[in-house]
């Protein structure tokens, strides 16, 4: 008796197709059995076999349902991940920003979470043009001189560098998803004030114009 579910490939675009699939097949075979019992088609003889049907393919549907809960439950309890370390690790451009290596490996979780919320006051700041350092360092409840120590440390960047690199990222995001109809308003959304100065340091962090990104 094989209970074991079809293979998946859980980092598939098709994954989920491929569940439905996996499921599908025994879950037919459990219908067909059944609905040549209820038909009296098979004979009494027959009886045992229906029900080993059922349960074989019972069993592999709950030994699927059951891999698909242990997959969902790890990537529910897996560490969220601060954004800066994606864009240093695929940016070479951010990655010469910094005066030093960026190894995530050697930023315990704690600090981690620490980078996760700095990154959350920086993106949800309403007003970006007037996000200050103090009032950064007062939201993550660290000293503004603290607040230099941390970023340099785990980051190997100042303040302000690693600000700008999160403001041009949300306008590269901005920018792709069409949000705004010119250059000028994703700007000032992200906290430039000067379009031609914001633009000048999009393409030193992306090696292209913001008005490329914009749907022709």
């Amino acid at each position: 008796m094989n209970n074991q579910p079809n293979t998946i490939d859980w980092n598939s675009p098709e994954m989920l197709l491929n569940i439905l699939n996996s499921i599908k097949t025994p879950l037919s075979s459990i219908m067909e059995a059944n609905n040549r019992a209820a038909l009296q088609i098979l004979g009494d003889s027959s009886k045992e076999n229906v029900a080993k049907i059922t349960l074989e393919n019972s069993q592999k549907i709950a030994a699927l349902i059951e891999e698909i809960i242990k997959k969902s439950s790890a990537n529910t309890n897996k560490p969220a991940r601060p954004l800066i370390f994606d864009l240093y690790e695929n940016n070479i451009n951010v990655q010469e920003m910094c005066s030093g290596e960026v190894d995530p490996k050697k930023i315990s979780q704690t600090d981690k979470a620490w980078l996760l919320d700095l990154e959350k006051v920086v993106f949800n700041e309403p007003n970006p043009d007037q996000l200050s350092l103090f009032a950064l360092a007062f939201e993550v409840s660290v000293s503004e001189r603290q607040l230099h120590r941390n970023i340099k440390k785990f980051l190997s960047l100042t303040p302000n560098k690693y600000i700008r690199i999160l403001k041009l990222h949300k306008a590269k995001n901005l920018l792709e998803e069409y949000t705004y109809r010119t250059i000028s308003e994703v700007a000032y959304a992200v906290g430039f004030q000067d379009a031609h100065y914001f633009s000048k340091l999009f393409y030193k962090q992306y090696g292209k114009m913001p008005k490329d990104l914009i749907p022709a």
